[in-house]
């Protein structure tokens, strides 16, 4: 049984920037050809990690893209206060949407290696996630996604 690639609908224009009152950008969110990216920087908090997961939801619902980027390999901050609202209320929003595969590249900074400890083992295996140490490794982790088997509850394409 073969599985169909799934590609995004359409790439935006612009990047779409979130940034602090200060104006310095805390997430970059830009349409890839094969998945979404949220390109991290700074010193970054909760409140930032859900006011960014809301914005990805609604680029989600808009592309249908089934793969995201989650770069957080430039940034400082413990987030971990957000993982109990990213697993209960963002990520059956985000399947729902058609979310599927999740690379996540981890920061140098051991708070946030930790928070993303955390939520590697909240969302698996309701959603295919691996965290890298490498944005490399993730990207091509990210491409082999369209061969591996789709999560629980979804059905294989024929």
């Amino acid at each position: 049984m073969a599985i169909e690639r799934e590609e995004c609908r359409s790439e935006l224009a612009e990047p779409l920037q979130l940034s602090h009152m200060l104006g310095d950008v805390y997430v970059t969110l830009q349409q890839k050809q094969d998945y979404i990216e949220a390109k991290w920087s700074g010193h970054i908090t909760a409140n930032d990690v859900v006011c960014a997961a809301q914005a990805y939801l609604e680029l989600l619902r808009s592309s249908g893209c089934p793969k995201l980027m989650n770069d957080k390999s430039d940034i400082t901050g413990d987030w971990q206060e957000a993982n109990d609202w990213i697993q209960f209320e963002w990520m059956p929003k985000a399947v729902a949407a058609g979310l599927r595969y999740m690379a996540h590249v981890y920061s140098h900074n051991m708070f946030s290696r930790l928070s993303a400890r955390d939520l590697l083992t909240r969302l698996t295996p309701e959603l295919c996630m691996q965290n890298f140490n490498e944005r490399e490794e993730a990207e091509i982790w990210l491409a082999g996604c369209d061969t591996l088997l789709p999560p629980a509850g979804r059905a294989a394409s024929a």
